[in-house]
């Protein structure tokens, strides 16, 4: 009897820790495959957007060139390739795409898919933050500050790191108080730390 009693209870309780997934005909994904089917998702969707930027890319939509390049460089939608993507931001450069210019510069700087080169990484970022975007003008900043790619002049790096940081670019108030630009004492510091909480 006791073994039949303890029986039932091992039936019983295997029963119970049957996982839901395996009840009345109804299958649960595993998390496992949850993150497979996502990243097929992702990846077909990345494929598409490469598609996209490729084609419009080529009809000199210069901001799909830039998002070209973000493909490329990043590897959404296929291999990493510097080179191509380095070739599809100077596309978009060449077109007045701000981003486009500035992320040339970046890889520039870093000898990404081109010969390191800080002196066209410096003219890039110029130009860049010349067509208004912000990310440029924080590369040039630092660079000027800095003395990469051309003379080094602190009072124009910190007036462009401080035109950047004052627009709401946290990378350039980092910057410009990790340079140690201005006195703490200075009623500027202020403006400073409330332009990196922005």
């Amino acid at each position: 009897m006791r073994r039949f009693a303890s029986l039932i209870l091992m039936t019983a309780a295997s029963l119970t820790a049957v996982p839901a997934l395996a009840q009345g005909n109804q299958f649960e994904r595993t998390q496992a495959e949850i993150v497979v089917e996502q990243a097929t998702e992702n990846l077909a969707r990345d494929r598409a957007g490469r598609a996209d930027a490729i084609r419009d890319c080529a009809t000199k939509d210069y901001a799909a060139c830039t998002r070209l390049g973000d493909y490329y460089r990043k590897g959404w939608g296929g291999v990493q390739d510097y080179t191509a993507a380095a070739k599809a931001y100077r596309k978009a450069c060449t077109g007045k795409d701000a981003v486009g210019c500035a992320t040339l510069g970046y890889l520039a700087t870093k000898g990404y898919g081109m010969e390191q080169d800080l002196t066209e990484a410096r003219r890039l970022y110029k130009v860049s933050c010349d067509l208004g975007e912000v990310s440029g003008c924080a590369g040039y900043g630092n660079m000027v500050f800095a003395g990469q790619g051309g003379p080094k002049n602190v009072a124009e790096g910190t007036r462009v790191l401080q035109s950047a940081c004052d627009t709401g670019y946290k990378w350039a108030c980092d910057r410009i108080t990790g340079l140690a630009a201005y006195d703490p004492n200075d009623d500027t510091w202020e403006r400073l730390k409330d332009g990196a909480g922005r």
